[in-house]
């Protein structure tokens, strides 16, 4: 997996010398083609999850500081909307950020500040383009593939035996306030977890850059129901309501 994994950042973290200013070029018919034939092979894939679970590294990167910030935990999946999990923040083994949707909430947890977030989920029949509104797990549970071009300007980067690779910028409102753009490696369809994030790199309308990698899926967990997606309240912290973005 070595020459894989040399792929992957060769494509993904090298050309992130990007700027607003310089967009990809139009895509020639024959990626086109590829595009809509991966995605739709990623919405199919998505379709035929029951759960699975992933090992989560993030990396933040302060463009101005220059200082990184690493979290390490895991994530646990269930359809259609039911996700949890937990971020440890290398540095201090107090703080951590966590996840618990339950498929009507979202709820965020914030353990420097001591604080609970519950942010109210879109009504997937009035919006299918706002799963979770959270876009790491939308891309996790990964969206229908119509929805996903009209959410997101995308463009095909490429593909090898382990990966495909997409780069997106922003054309809803509210994403724009959450990055400038991403690039997103896919677990290629020929490996034992099809179409699972493996990569996503963001870049903040700041400049900052988040680097969220997925390792060791395991699908079809057995023994998982609703009841371990529930809200947990959490002594000391403070539960609030966040705001609806504009779409």
């Amino acid at each position: 997996m070595r020459s894989a994994a040399f792929a992957l950042f060769a494509l993904i973290a090298l050309p992130l010398n990007f700027t607003a200013a310089q967009p990809p070029a139009a895509a020639p018919p024959a990626d086109a083609a590829k595009l809509d034939a991966h995605l739709a092979a990623w919405e199919k894939a998505a379709a035929g999850l029951t759960s699975f679970r992933v090992d989560v590294a993030l990396t933040r990167k302060d463009v101005i500081s220059g200082k990184s910030y690493q979290f390490s935990g895991s994530a646990l999946c269930m359809t259609p909307t039911f996700a949890r999990m937990r971020l440890d923040y290398a540095a201090d083994p107090k703080d951590y950020e966590a996840f618990i949707c339950n498929g009507k909430s979202l709820y965020v947890y914030n353990g420097s500040a001591k604080t609970v977030t519950e942010h109210k989920l879109p009504d997937p029949k009035t919006e299918p383009a706002g799963a979770t509104d959270n876009l790491v797990l939308d891309f996790l549970f990964g969206m229908k593939a119509k929805a996903f071009k009209e959410r997101f300007d995308v463009h095909f980067l490429g593909e090898d035996e382990n990966y495909v690779y997409i780069d997106i910028k922003p054309v809803l409102a509210k994403d724009k306030q959450e990055f400038e753009r991403i690039r997103i490696a896919l677990y290629g369809p020929n490996t034992k977890s099809p179409y699972l994030p493996a990569l996503i790199i963001a870049v903040r309308p700041n400049q900052d850059i988040e680097d969220w990698k997925f390792t060791k899926p395991q699908l079809a967990v057995p023994g998982i129901g609703a009841k371990e997606f529930q809200y947990e309240e959490v002594k000391g912290f403070t539960l609030q309501q966040a705001p609806r973005r504009p779409n």
